[in-house]
């Protein structure tokens, strides 16, 4: 066998580990743009929870104010007809728990409003830092999808240019869709991925005789040294 087309082999076996590193690369600055982006959607959720509790908040306060009012009039009313002081007291110390409770619920509402206007700043700013990246990312990517699609292009192209028993081989290898690629060497007389032992015979045949083989374990192709 001619070890030209060994040589074909090594580069369609470069070219396979260059375009799993581009998608790597793809796949890591999609990553964090999305990390970025679930952090942003966290900082939303925070916004809208606080927006509904200030706005339970406010619900409360009227609702309150208007016991509280509803209760100081009683009192007022009753005191003025010389009513039942048990009552007319009873009212009193009503609006009084009432007018505590809108205390504490304006203390709630400041402390709302402020906490969404800390909010507000921030996400201003991860919108920006957001976008920024997203350009970034974006142009990382268009990138290496182009030296993909350049390396994709070149090993189609060595295929069409391997003789018949090459090509056949190597489609079938790579139907099987193997880790860390199709391609393996002999490495102390054994397979170097699954180190199935090789015979010499076999060594020998592939290693000076470049003649074309597989690991009768792993289904690799076996690259000759020198090749």
């Amino acid at each position: 066998m001619s070890a030209e087309w060994f040589f074909k082999l090594k580069e369609f076996d470069s070219l396979g580990k260059m375009r799993i590193g581009h998608l790597k690369a793809i796949k890591e600055q999609e990553e964090r743009l999305s990390k970025l982006n679930i952090k942003r959607q966290e900082q939303l959720d925070e916004v809208n929870t606080l927006k509904s509790e200030l706005l339970s908040v406010q619900q409360s306060y009227f609702e309150i104010e208007k016991k509280m009012n509803t209760a100081e009039e009683q009192a007022s009313r009753l005191s003025e007809i010389g009513g039942d002081q048990t009552k007319i007291t009873h009212f009193k110390r009503e609006a009084g728990e009432f007018e505590n409770s809108l205390f504490t619920l304006l203390d709630r509402t400041e402390a709302i409003q402020v906490a969404l206007e800390d909010k507000k700043t921030f996400l201003a700013g991860l919108e920006k830092t957001f976008r920024d990246i997203e350009t970034e990312v974006n142009q990382e990517v268009q990138e290496k999808q182009k030296e993909v699609s350049q390396t994709d292009l070149r090993m189609k192209l060595i295929q069409e240019e391997l003789p018949p028993q090459f090509k056949e081989t190597l489609e079938r290898t790579l139907k099987k869709n193997l880790a860390v690629g199709s391609f393996t060497r002999i490495d102390n007389g054994s397979c170097y991925f699954c180190r199935y032992k090789i015979s010499r015979t076999d060594e020998s045949e592939i290693d000076m005789q470049k003649m074309l083989k597989l690991c009768p374990q792993c289904s690799r192709i076996f690259l000759p040294y020198g090749s």
